[in-house]
């Protein structure tokens, strides 16, 4: 038994009112829940998934393994609640990004501001392994893709009624382009890692897609937000 299934049982036994430490030991757990999560996720993101192992990840919390089972069955079960945590992460930053932009095409730079900071150190293995060895975690990353593109849909109708974006684009087309030119970049077959940075062929195609969507009014705005937001790194 551990510590603090000790400091409970015996505070149940002496105490009538031992709610307030049963809620602290709830929010000890998720604490520790949320601590490996985010763990795992850096670790995965660092090395892939594959490569990386129960033992990695409580070695570099200082915890033990055992502590890692008793809130995750296998590996399957962690690396699918990380998949979805990291997924619903990344949709609030997206809904943030949203209420902070002056217009889309800000929408779109302030996005791409922070994929900079996910991909400073991503692995470019990391979607090929989730697709290969973790179907279950993979078909979580396609339900959440779906989110995604409504928000793209949404930036690209935006676009086109302020006179940003080409009146004759197809958001339902360019919106899954958009999302699966994300994907691409981490093909291996298509971009080796010993040949292409991940960072510059994803803010690559960021460049062509949105030089590809918007009017003479809306490139002119581009660039003037791309010097305003010089951490972009945006080619002009």
């Amino acid at each position: 038994m551990s510590y603090f299934e000790v400091r409970f049982s015996y505070s149940k036994k002496n105490y009538k009112n031992f709610e307030p430490f049963k809620s602290f030991l709830s929010f000890n757990h998720v604490e520790i829940k949320d601590r490996i999560l985010k763990q795992a996720e850096e670790l995965y993101r660092q090395f892939g998934i594959r490569s990386v192992s129960m033992d990695d990840i409580s070695n570099a919390l200082g915890i033990s393994k055992k502590t890692i089972y008793q809130h995750f069955a296998d590996k399957d079960q962690l690396v699918k609640e990380v998949i979805q945590f990291f997924m619903e992460c990344e949709h609030g930053r997206a809904e943030d990004v949203f209420q902070k932009a002056i217009n889309p095409i800000e929408e779109i730079i302030l996005s791409t501001q922070s994929m900079r900071e996910m991909l400073r150190n991503i692995n470019p293995a990391l979607l090929y392994d989730l697709q290969k060895y973790f179907p279950e975690a993979w078909q979580i990353y396609l339900n959440q893709k779906d989110a995604f593109k409504e928000i793209v849909q949404r930036n690209l109708v935006k676009g086109m009624e302020v006179g940003l974006y080409r009146y004759d684009l197809i958001p339902e087309i360019m919106s899954k382009f958009r999302l699966e030119s994300i994907d691409m970049a981490f093909n291996s077959h298509v971009f080796p890692a010993k040949d292409f940075n991940l960072l510059d062929v994803q803010l690559a195609f960021i460049d062509h897609f949105i030089r590809g969507i918007v009017t003479e009014n809306g490139l002119k705005i581009y660039l003037e937000l791309v010097n305003k937001h010089t951490n972009t790194n945006l080619p002009t």
